[in-house]
């Protein structure tokens, strides 16, 4: 089972989720079909503070300090698989 994200917009005085193309397809819609959802859960907003701590200690770690190229890196490393949702 796949997890999609939706976004809730307004639209006048209601309310309508806005789903990935993705999640229409796999599920076989079309427009103006209903479906029933189960109640979601809302994703945990990002600690921004803690992002910028681990990426301050990884700089110092000289983590990536090898990687001369990083264009060629991320190239050379999705070789190695195939990535989601693309052929």
């Amino acid at each position: 089972m796949s997890t999609y994200t939706a976004t809730v917009i307004k639209t006048g005085n209601s309310v309508a989720l806005r789903v990935p193309k993705q999640y229409v397809l796999d599920a076989k819609l079309v427009p103006g079909e209903k479906v029933n959802l189960n109640l979601p859960t809302k994703q945990k907003q990002q600690d921004h503070d803690k992002i910028i701590r681990l990426i301050a200690a990884l700089q110092k770690l000289s983590a990536y300090s090898t990687i001369k190229d990083p264009l060629k890196w991320q190239r050379e490393i999705r070789q190695d698989r195939p990535l989601p949702e693309r052929k």
